[in-house]
């Protein structure tokens, strides 16, 4: 096994190499992935784009190490660009703050503007495993029963709204590379959701309190960072023309805050009641222990739990970052010599 990048094969060796065998034969596009999780998201989406002429075949960006993540598969990119990076070799990564943040530092610009690195425009996957339009079905996928506890579009609009303000502080700060004022694990631990949510107050209590501490931490940086307003504000403006607003922050801030932080409080709340409810119905109808143990088993043996119902949620091909997604790999797709 190689073990080098030098060693490793380009996207131009891979291309030549197609061309020996038998034309019958797919080609094969070389994918480098963050994780092992991404590798499931991305397979979910290149699927679609696999037929007789062409396969993907998706890997971890090392061969040597267990080493993951962005920094690891750039690095792989920016080695590779000397050996013919292209058609023959992507590679498919969050998108962290980079799609935000456009041309405003050197990874920013590279992550934007190459043809061959695609990225999910949301901060990663976990935002659009999370896309509000899917969690219904999550919890059904959970409980087999209907959600009717919470409305998910409502619930996330309503999050997003209230971290906003402190979102827009994150991103500027990030822009001019300051970390002191506030870093994003600051960030995160003000957005995130203290306690577990009871689903009877439909999480009402949690969301004040988390309205009480944004709005105080916005109030604390405009008081002792008035010189930032101008920017911040000027930045509102360029995130808006890309597509993020108060309605939609969620999609973009860190993905590990909001499904731990926030959406999977809520879900194992919801699963929780709803499984409940049904094995008392069980339990109630059961004529005796054995046929009360039978449908006990039987549901139980029916339904996913609720972290691999999320991680297995594929409903984010409505969301209009996806859509980016696919429209960026149509166009690459269109270049392939098939």
């Amino acid at each position: 096994m190689t073990t080098t990048l030098k060693e490793n094969q380009n996207a131009d060796f891979i291309d030549a190499f197609g061309d020996l065998k038998p034309k019958r034969v797919a080609k094969t596009v070389l994918v480098y992935v963050e994780s092992y999780e991404d590798r499931v998201f991305w397979s979910e989406i290149l699927n679609q784009y696999e037929f007789s002429k062409i396969k993907f075949d998706i890997q971890l960006p090392s061969y040597v190490s267990l080493a993951q993540g962005k920094s690891k598969a750039l690095e792989r990119h920016n080695d590779l660009l000397t050996l013919g990076v292209g058609k023959y070799l992507i590679i498919c990564i969050d998108s962290d703050y980079d799609y935000l943040l456009q041309d405003k530092n050197l990874q920013s610009e590279l992550v934007n503007q190459s043809k061959y690195i695609f990225h999910t425009y949301s901060y990663s996957i976990e935002n659009l495993i999370c896309y509000s339009v899917g969690l219904d079905r999550v919890c059904r996928q959970a409980t087999t029963q209907n959600n009717d506890r919470i409305d998910f579009n409502e619930l996330l609009k309503i999050y997003s709204n209230i971290i906003y303000p402190l979102f827009l502080w994150s991103v500027y700060l990030k822009s001019i590379d300051d970390s002191v004022i506030m870093n994003l694990t600051e960030f995160c631990n003000t957005i995130k959701l203290e306690g577990n949510v009871n689903i009877h107050e439909q999480g009402k209590p949690h969301l004040e309190k988390l309205k009480k501490r944004v709005k105080g931490k916005v109030s604390k940086l405009t008081e002792d960072f008035p010189d930032h307003i101008e920017g911040i504000t000027k930045l509102k403006i360029e995130l808006t023309l890309l597509g993020l607003n108060a309605d939609n922050t969620y999609l973009f801030i860190q993905g590990h805050t909001l499904q731990d932080g926030f959406v999977m409080p809520f879900l194992k709340s919801i699963s929780k009641v709803l499984r409940s409810e049904i094995e008392k119905n069980i339990m109630l109808k059961a004529l005796h222990i054995a046929q009360r143990q039978n449908d006990l088993n039987h549901y139980q043996n029916s339904i996913k739990d609720i972290e691999t119902a999320l991680a297995l949620n594929t409903e984010y091909k409505s969301c209009f970052l996806y859509h980016k997604i696919k429209s960026d790999l149509d166009e690459y797709i269109g270049t392939i010599d098939i």
